[in-house]
């Protein structure tokens, strides 16, 4: 007889309680851990940072960041504070310093972003270290502990017109120590609470360093302008990451209180005092940016067929097919700035540089972080953010075009990559992986013979256009 008792028929397991949870998923949490279960209790009152004065009180103040530091403050206690953010944050009245303490890294933070706290004080930074000069007062909150503080980044509902004009600007008034960089470089950068309006030209990429202390950091530089001459803007640790959505020859920044080093061109910094604004709202600013454009355009090597203006389709299918000559454009263009038009002209190619630009390493070119790039390959690098671009036939490689009444200088029309092909009779990659022979064979072919081009003019806003090219006939 079996000695087995009746328990043994019977499994161990017993079912787990389910744990009770808020709703939200474990990415969510992940995500915002800090937004995701914070309600307010109290009743916070909306100030504006003109307004405030030190002492106990309930407020909710919203602004942009315009500068900001991290300072790692490691501690062996669970619920201590890692770290700490210093950021300087600015509405259209004043500015303030805002001591954002944490004990995990998970605010990413950037110049110009639009932000809201919540707090229960507001101090005067007498103490040194506490709070810069350029903004004295200050609270210090600690989200992840104190209940009754916030700090919250608008990711979404930012529409970018809040909070972009600093220093109650207005358009009729000069903005107080507002001077060019050529000014700042000449020695006005000795003027208290002077101001700096610029675009930015180019972005560097990110490279590593020891500081003073020792430490690994990193660090980009930035190129800017102003019209008036050049400089550097180099940022460092985790500010550089604001670069990362800034776009050259668009984005203008207004730097206050600058730290800077002098040497033929301005190297500039952000110290404890400066403040920088992302695309202000202003009509100097407005005014910066429409320069940049301009001189972008003006000076790209190769533009892009702009085919979002000219329908191909639309010119080859038209029902009157006008043969212009180029004095004929040029009276069109003055007397109808605002107007488009499709046509023809009969030139003759007087120069031709193929074989003079593939020895050159310049058959190909474009354009990136407003620096050109020159290669006898299909790709190449940018030479300031590394990236990858695809490079089109280098519109120099054509010398002077003319007939009976004017003449077209190198480099000055755009081609379209089916213009160019018919022109040449062959790709682009076709060109490129040609021998010498085949080169020096197509401009003994080409120079002097009569083409009929299919051209596109439109000035647009354009004070001086260029002449598009959308088809070749021989």
């Amino acid at each position: 007889m079996s000695s087995s008792s009746i328990q043994s028929y019977f499994s161990s397991f017993s079912p787990s309680k389910p744990t009770p949870g808020d709703g939200f998923t474990a990415e969510e949490l992940k995500e915002n851990p800090t937004v995701s279960d914070w309600v307010p209790i109290l009743d916070y009152e909306e100030s504006d940072i003109a307004s405030l004065e030190p002492g106990p009180r309930h407020l909710t103040l919203m602004g942009r960041i315009v500068n900001m530091y991290e300072t790692p403050k490691p501690s062996k206690r669970p619920k201590a504070a890692q770290g700490l953010m210093k950021v300087l944050l600015s509405d259209d009245t004043g500015c303030m310093t805002v001591r954002l303490w944490y004990s995990k890294p998970i605010y990413e933070l950037k110049l110009g972003q639009l932000v809201t706290l919540w707090t229960v004080h507001i101090s005067q930074g007498d103490q040194a270290g506490l709070a810069p000069t350029a903004a004295p007062l200050f609270t210090s909150i600690f989200p992840e502990v104190e209940r009754n503080c916030h700090f919250m980044v608008h990711q979404r509902s930012d529409d970018g017109t809040m909070f972009k004009r600093p220093f109650r600007v207005r358009d009729s008034q000069v903005l107080p120590g507002l001077m060019t960089l050529k000014s700042f470089t000449d020695g006005g950068f000795d003027i208290e609470e002077c101001k700096l309006l610029v675009c930015v030209r180019s972005i560097g990429t990110r490279k590593k360093f020891t500081n003073k202390n020792g430490n690994a950091s990193d660090r980009i530089s930035i190129g800017i302008f102003d019209g008036t001459a050049d400089g550097y803007l180099t940022l460092y640790g985790s500010v550089l990451e604001s670069a990362s959505t800034w776009q050259p020859c668009h984005t203008v920044l207004l730097i206050a209180n600058p730290g800077w080093y002098i040497d033929r061109t301005a190297k500039l910094s952000l110290n404890a005092n400066t403040q920088l604004y992302v695309n202000p709202n202003m009509a100097d600013a407005r005014y910066i940016r429409a320069l940049a454009q301009r001189l972008t355009k003006s000076e790209h090597v190769n533009p892009p067929f702009p085919s979002d203006i000219f329908d191909v389709n639309e010119a080859e299918n038209a029902a009157v097919k006008p043969l212009f000559k180029l004095s004929e454009i040029d009276e069109f263009a003055r007397a109808n700035p605002r107007e488009k038009a499709f046509g023809y002209i009969s030139v003759l190619i007087t120069q031709l540089h193929i074989v003079t630009n593939y020895k050159r390493q310049m058959l190909m070119s474009s354009e990136c972080c407003g620096i050109p790039i020159f290669a006898s390959s299909l790709k190449a690098k940018c030479r300031q953010c590394e990236k990858e671009h695809t490079l089109r036939i280098n519109p120099r490689i054509l010398g002077s075009v003319i007939d009976e009444t004017g003449q077209i200088s190198t480099g000055k029309l755009i081609f379209s990559d089916a213009a160019w092909e018919q022109l040449l009779g062959r790709t682009a990659q076709q060109l490129v992986t040609a021998p010498l022979d085949v080169m020096k064979y197509l401009e003994q072919r080409l120079i002097f013979l009569r083409l009929h081009l299919g051209l596109g003019v439109f000035l647009g806003d354009e004070e001086i256009g260029r002449l598009v090219v959308w088809c070749v006939k021989m």
